[in-house]
């Protein structure tokens, strides 16, 4: 089935996917879902600011998903990419730890990549 103009709502999209796509066309559509989710981080990221609210996503370790603060400073790594501080509203007791054992302030999560921050 030719991918026309007609052929392209929801529903015979994903039949055809599920029907007639070949290995090579669902090859393609993962290196273009993967693409995708690059482009949507970085667009994210892009609105990183000094003082924005944001949410922290796709961190490891994993107890900090889905905390959120307010980006306290913005720097770049060594590689010049874009890194955050953010204080975070109620760190969790893991962070907490983490924070007595290096001595460090307990509510801030340091060098966060742009791409790990989503507006709150």
């Amino acid at each position: 089935m030719p991918l026309t103009a007609e052929a392209t709502s929801p529903a015979n999209l994903a039949r055809y996917i599920s029907d007639l796509a070949t290995a090579d066309e669902l090859a393609i559509l993962t290196d273009l879902r993967g693409k995708r989710r690059e482009i949507l981080r970085a667009v994210r990221g892009s609105r990183v600011r000094t003082g924005v609210r944001v949410e922290l996503t796709n961190m490891k370790p994993k107890y900090l998903n889905g905390l959120v603060g307010t980006v306290t400073r913005t720097s770049k790594s060594k590689k010049g990419e874009p890194l955050a501080d953010v204080k975070v509203d109620a760190p969790p007791a893991a962070l907490l730890a983490k924070a007595r054992r290096d001595g460090g302030p307990a509510d801030i999560v340091e060098g966060i990549p742009f791409a790990g921050l989503a507006p709150a």
